[in-house]
């Protein structure tokens, strides 16, 4: 579960995973999701990037009881450390107004780092917002772009997004990018 995603990062930051760490993941297999967040919280406050990703993850569960303004806090925290699931999850957030308002503007631009930083599902997204002018101005060619990035990342439905801008760019007599 979401502690178990930490537990490869745990490793990238010290050769032999926390003691907390083993006791949130404790926690979480016996669904003691309070045990957990109360383990993770002190690695999580010290800047441990796969306790901040853990944290965000169970705030969004229901149980104990659902906090969307904390799990957006820790997926900023984790977001600084450079991760993409972590930008995108925050994209997301502005975009759905979970946990903060809807901001359109602000979730391009996490999407638009996710996306650099090779998030799989952001520029997909982030595509949509440029062909349908969400937060950026309205830009077929850069959904194009978009598209095209999200499609060579295996994406299907980007890739048809991708030829049906083709098409229409093609119509109106305008190229589409390289």
């Amino acid at each position: 579960m979401a502690v178990i995603a930490c537990q490869g990062e745990a490793r990238a930051q010290a050769d032999r995973p926390d003691p907390a760490l083993l006791r949130a993941q404790q926690a979480v297999e016996r669904q003691r999701f309070a045990d957990a967040i109360r383990a993770l919280l002190p690695l999580a406050e010290r800047g441990h990037f796969g306790a901040q990703l853990s944290l965000a993850k169970l705030f969004e569960l229901p149980i104990p009881q659902r906090d969307l303004t904390r799990s957006l806090h820790w997926y900023a925290r984790a977001a600084a450390h450079g991760s993409p699931d972590a930008m995108e999850a925050v994209g997301l957030a502005h975009y759905l107004g979970r946990g903060t308002p809807v901001d359109m503007a602000a979730a391009a631009e996490w999407f638009r780092q996710a996306g650099d930083r090779g998030s799989e599902a952001a520029p997909y997204i982030l595509g949509t917002m440029y062909e349908k002018g969400e937060g950026v101005p309205l830009d077929l060619r850069l959904a194009r772009a978009w598209y095209d990035r999200a499609a060579r990342l295996g994406d299907v439905a980007a890739a048809a997004r991708r030829d049906a801008l083709d098409r229409q760019l093609d119509q109106e007599g305008l190229t589409a990018p390289p």
